[in-house]
């Protein structure tokens, strides 16, 4: 089984003196610099989501890495996606001997690979109704507007 930080066995709850980790180490949340390689919707994406996760105190600078996944991972599951919403999921090819058939575009498998990466991320910051549940909130007000994980994946500002 998975260890869990402290941070979170704390919100849940579950935390034991016992089972404690004194030599965990111990982050401010903070909001990491935006990468100036992603692309535009990822950078968007990096934008949103850590103001989100800044406000349920659980983002760090250490997770720059991991949200930068997410956000690019997430840019490639929308273009993608456009891309099939536009074309379809199939496309027609014709073989060498004149044969016609019709076959998967590559977009569905970039959007399915791309889809399980953003799962996984979104689980891993609490971002899913599941994940989330398992989480108590800490109890202090936010200084940001609030900002729904259902605007973001739905463009509403």
């Amino acid at each position: 089984m998975k260890r869990l930080p402290t941070e979170i066995k704390r919100q849940r709850g579950t935390l034991r003196n016992d089972r404690m980790n004194e030599n965990e180490p111990k982050l401010p949340s903070e909001i990491p610099p935006i990468p100036t390689w992603l692309s535009e919707e990822g950078q968007k994406s990096f934008v949103e989501l850590s103001t989100l996760l800044h406000d349920m105190s659980v983002l760090t600078l250490a997770d720059e890495m991991s949200l930068t996944i997410l956000c690019d991972s997430y840019a490639d599951y929308k273009n993608a996606k456009e891309v099939i919403n536009e074309l379809g999921p199939s496309q027609e090819v014709t073989s060498r001997e004149g044969h016609t058939k019709s076959i998967q575009r590559p977009e569905v498998m970039i959007a399915n690979q791309a889809f399980v990466r953003v799962f996984a991320l979104l689980k891993e910051f609490g971002l899913t109704p599941s994940s989330r549940a398992k989480v108590n909130a800490i109890e202090h007000a936010s200084q940001t507007p609030d900002i729904k994980i259902e605007n973001f994946f739905n463009n509403d500002e």
